[in-house]
């Protein structure tokens, strides 16, 4: 296999993985009834509504223009992901953990943009805590899933 079919496979799987991950944050919200695990799918939508305040509502075509929206973050993922593989020195990461922290990554960064949003125009102070705290503890679990930060979480022999 030549480097060129090497990086657009992985590249693939990166997307892949990265959707996979997004839709089930998507889903989280839908099929538990936790609130603070309801938020990643509430940032999601939100992304998603910025974009249709910039290029006109979705109207009848919202569902699939949404599954369209996810697989374009999971594409966006897959290249943040792909750049992180090729800066990175480790080599020991599970092939589907960079995808992962990348599609973490993209939904933690689009909460803290909705808290500066929120901050900016000044309307409450309490969403900009949540969704400051949510960011960055999506952020936190991005680094820890993409093996930036090590965590012992089981006793070394």
């Amino acid at each position: 296999m030549n480097r060129t079919s090497g990086v657009s496979v992985s590249f693939a799987r990166d997307a892949a993985v990265a959707t996979a991950v997004l839709a089930g944050l998507y889903g989280l919200g839908y099929g538990v009834q936790f609130q603070p695990l309801q938020l990643p799918t509430y940032l999601l939508v939100v992304g998603f509504d910025a974009l249709e305040v910039a290029f006109g509502s979705a109207g009848a075509g919202y569902d699939v223009l949404f599954a369209a929206y996810l697989v374009g973050l999971g594409v966006v993922a897959a290249g943040v992901a792909r750049v992180v593989r090729e800066t990175s020195k480790a080599t020991d990461l599970a092939w589907w953990r960079l995808g992962a922290a990348a599609a973490l990554a993209l939904v933690g960064v689009i909460s803290l943009l909705f808290a500066l949003f929120v901050l900016v125009s000044g309307v409450q102070f309490t969403p900009v805590l949540v969704a400051g705290g949510a960011g960055g503890a999506l952020l936190g679990l991005s680094a820890w899933v993409g093996g930036v930060v090590r965590v012992a979480v089981r006793p070394t022999r």
